[in-house]
């Protein structure tokens, strides 16, 4: 594959030099991004995402047809719409919004100067899946009526704003304090190699309001952590940490967007 995008400088926080998978998870390194069968580093890959979505924007109706996400501008529309009307139901019925946000370090080594490859990262961080869920549905087991919205996206601020982020927002039919669930922030750190306690305190980490209307804060919040979503014009139209945040989950096979709701 080639590109035409050599000339782009990049920016000092993209970590041009990262390969994208370390050996453990090679092999769920998508082939189309590979270079003599090989995996390329983050800046390559990132040329070669931002190819591959102008190629798909000229595909009508790409969005429908793959079953992946390929951050086009009819796929950001998508997107929001599927949100918003997610939105728009659960606020006709619930009395609290929760945003919880999931991290860990992105280093190898504990003086922090070698940075993780970014597969290998986000791999890591999913390692408390079943201990989140787990620990959220007893915490949520006397709410009578929950809608969930999982985001992984783009969070700034951070130091390497590129590497991606768990969200997970919340809709709740009765309200629940933010104490209540520590236990939930607790079954990340405890399970996650990479999670550290620090930025992971009930305060930091859980946001809550109450009484929603449609096109909430919360649906908002989420949307624009979305690598293509905060532009509406697809992740070409995004700054260059946003598009690396969506090359990481394309070449992972991630999906950006998961939804769940009580029975």
């Amino acid at each position: 594959m080639t590109t035409d995008t050599e000339a782009v400088s990049l920016p000092p926080n993209l970590l041009p030099a990262v390969r994208m998978a370390g050996p453990g998870e090679a092999d769920r390194y998508r082939d189309e991004f590979k270079h003599q069968e090989r995996v390329t580093s983050w800046d390559t890959a990132t040329r070669y995402m931002d190819e591959l979505v102008r190629y798909f924007e000229q595909i009508p109706n790409a969005h429908r047809i793959l079953d992946f996400d390929c951050f086009t501008s009819s796929w950001a529309g998508a997107q929001w719409r599927d949100l918003y009307t997610i939105d728009r139901k659960a606020c006709q019925w619930a009395k609290q919004t929760l945003l919880i946000t999931f991290t860990g370090s992105y280093y190898l080594d504990e003086e922090g100067e070698i940075p993780m490859p970014p597969i290998t990262y986000f791999t890591r961080l999913q390692e408390s899946t079943s201990a989140r869920q787990q620990s959220l549905s007893r915490v949520l087991d006397h709410v009578s009526r929950w809608q969930s919205i999982r985001v992984v996206g783009y969070q700034p601020n951070r130091e390497y704003s590129s590497y991606p982020v768990l969200f997970l927002g919340l809709y709740l039919s009765s309200p629940i304090e933010k104490e209540n669930l520590r236990s939930v922030l607790k079954s990340h750190t405890d399970n996650c190699c990479i999670a550290d306690w620090e930025p992971h305190q009930v305060n930091d980490a859980i946001s809550i309001k109450s009484d929603p209307s449609h096109k909430s804060e919360l649906v908002r919040g989420l949307g624009k952590r979305v690598p293509g979503l905060k532009s509406n014009n697809g992740i070409t139209a995004e700054p260059w940490d946003r598009r690396a945040v969506a090359t990481v989950l394309h070449a992972g096979n991630w999906r950006c967007c998961r939804f769940g709701r009580s029975i």
